[in-house]
């Protein structure tokens, strides 16, 4: 799993302390837990391109994404190589830029974690018989956690290779354990990992 923590920067409370010089930016939108994803989608989008903006040193007007249902936003423009990817919980969402290449992040809130017989399940069927076992042998906030974390990995390499959810092979593992994984630093309550390819 990752050791090294990703910085994330709340949007736009932070926003003149981003490192518009580093290829991997995590950004941060506080929302209300009444907040629909769609509006939260199109809040975070609207963050996505004043970052980029800046990134490019253009308008806001001149930054282009499209999307497509089930897909990560794309910049439009073909001359760069930058990588965007999405994900919203009740309370907050997040998006990743990646300035050099294909990204995926992954958020999950500590409520919504699942119970021990279910994440026994999901661990086999998805994360492979070897962190099914690890994740069995702890006690249950210890499991809870290693559980989120493993998972959000999971969903976020899925996401930087544009994958769907699908049950564990040790072929598709050895594919998606070669992309790299770093933890976010993000506020009590949430758990999130984020992918990337160099």
């Amino acid at each position: 799993m990752a050791t090294f923590k990703q910085s994330v920067y709340f949007w736009p409370d932070s926003s003149d302390s981003i490192p518009l010089n580093q290829d991997l930016i995590v950004i941060a939108l506080d929302t209300l837990p009444t907040t629909l994803r769609f509006q939260a989608r199109k809040l975070i989008r609207i963050a996505i391109k004043q970052v980029l903006a800046k990134i490019l040193g253009c308008t806001f007007d001149e930054i282009e994404l499209t999307f497509e249902l089930g897909q990560a936003p794309r910049l439009s423009q073909p001359k760069h190589n930058i990588g965007l990817s999405i994900s919203h919980e009740s309370g907050l969402t997040i998006a990743a830029i990646h300035l050099n290449g294909k990204v995926g992040v992954d958020l999950l809130a500590s409520k919504t974690i699942p119970d021990k017989g279910e994440i026994e399940t999901l661990a086999l069927e998805y994360l492979g018989a070897q962190t099914a076992e690890h994740l069995s042998r702890m006690a249950n906030l210890e499991q809870k956690l290693a559980f989120a974390q493993a998972w959000t990995a999971f969903e976020a390499r899925l996401k930087c290779e544009e994958k769907n959810l699908t049950e564990w092979t040790a072929s598709s593992a050895l594919q998606l354990n070669m992309l790299k994984v770093r933890s976010l630093i993000l506020p009590d309550g949430y758990i999130g990992t984020i992918a990337f390819s160099d």
